[in-house]
């Protein structure tokens, strides 16, 4: 919302917002401003990304705290309207749509003492930075929950992949590597599929 161009997906997204906040006005408390914002962000965001490819050659799109992320923040934040009926529904149809747009989820994880620390020492604001270690411990636990909703959703869908990585034994740099041979494989097989399907015709030599 801070820059005028998204404005027109805001504006989109409302009417479909509309059952939800509903819902959120019955059940208080209602969902915060961040929480409305992931709501859409989640609704729309497909539609921004498929304009901005548009003309693209070739290139691979990243998406830190992409979809995913959004829909487990709004599992983890408890508020009544994410445990209704209505909210399921919602949450399983976004999770089908996005399971067509991405090609690969990469999961990021380490064991709870390693998560503590790394917040512990981190320069940025965090919920349970300095907290007690019980409390620390009850933030992964929700978050590791709330993330296991949506990915259960997307492995009962069979797509995208999963790459699930331990960060605690695996350098950063051999995690981009092999995530980027892996999308990279997949990109070739992918053409080479649509070319054998007449779909793709071979550039002019």
């Amino acid at each position: 919302t801070r820059l005028p161009a998204h404005w027109p997906y805001v504006l989109h997204g409302l009417p479909g917002l509309a059952p939800l906040l509903a819902a959120s006005a019955r059940n208080r408390p209602l969902l915060s401003w961040d929480e409305l914002k992931f709501v859409l962000y989640t609704a729309e965001w497909h539609r921004y990304l498929r304009y901005e490819r548009d003309g693209r050659v070739s290139g691979m799109v990243v998406l830190d705290q992409g979809p995913v992320f959004a829909l487990a923040c709004l599992a983890w934040g408890r508020k009544p309207v994410t445990r209704s009926s209505r909210f399921a529904t919602w949450q399983q149809r976004m999770v089908e749509r996005w399971s067509l747009e991405l090609d690969a989820l990469v999961v990021l994880d380490a064991p709870d003492e390693t998560l503590l620390t790394r917040i512990d020492e981190r320069t940025q604001k965090h919920d349970v930075k300095g907290a007690e270690r019980a409390q620390g411990l009850e933030l992964v636990e929700r978050h590791r929950w709330a993330y296991g909703q949506v990915l259960r959703l997307i492995e009962d869908l069979g797509r995208p992949r999963l790459l699930r990585y331990d960060t605690a034994t695996m350098p950063a740099a051999a995690i981009a590597a092999e995530v980027a041979e892996t999308l990279s494989v997949g990109a070739r097989e992918s053409d080479e599929g649509r070319k054998m399907a007449g779909d793709v015709r071979p550039e002019p030599t």
